[in-house]
């Protein structure tokens, strides 16, 4: 299911034979799992965003993966930029092009600086009428300073739910 991107070598099939340390990361998401390649956006396709993983998902509510601060908010991209406490530097967005619908039913209460707790809401869309107006509810995590890990390996559940299942392991 899941294949090396030519692009970004850092997107695993199977654990590394070595490593120092593994993490699980939390899905944002709740729904079923698809492979970047099937995201509509050109940048996370192709792996220009950094290796990870993505989600179908009819879930109105995105919520953190793990306990950090808000780097960015993009409305227009409907996506928000965060940290963690160890450093880890994720992009979060929900569905494809949204930048015609210049920020609609996107809704986020946090502000770049904010500190924010695992599971607590990022921000909140409306999913029926984003996928009215043609957007696709792919969502997507990518990791933006993936140069210190060996790679990642997404999960292999069919379906997650947020905060409670793994979206991807990452190996240092």
């Amino acid at each position: 299911m899941w294949t090396t991107n030519p692009v970004n070598a850092k997107q695993l099939q199977y654990a590394p034979a070595t490593f120092s340390k593994q993490f699980e990361t939390l899905t944002p998401f709740s729904g079923q799992v698809v492979t970047l390649a099937q995201t509509d956006d050109p940048f996370f396709k192709n792996g220009y965003m950094g290796p990870g993983a993505a989600v179908t998902s009819t879930s109105n509510t995105i919520v953190a993966p793990f306990v950090g601060k808000v780097l960015n908010v993009s409305p227009l991209d409907y996506a928000i930029d965060i940290q963690s406490k160890v450093g880890l530097k994720c992009r979060i967005k929900y569905g494809g092009d949204t930048c015609h619908l210049h920020g609609a039913q996107f809704n986020c209460a946090l502000k770049r600086g904010d500190t924010f707790n695992v599971s607590q809401t990022l921000f909140t869309v409306n999913s029926a009428w984003l996928k009215q107006q043609g957007v696709s509810n792919v969502c997507a995590l990518t990791l933006l300073n993936a140069n210190a890990l060996i790679g990642i390996v997404p999960t292999r559940q069919k379906f997650i739910d947020a905060a409670t299942d793994s979206l991807f392991t990452l190996y240092l």
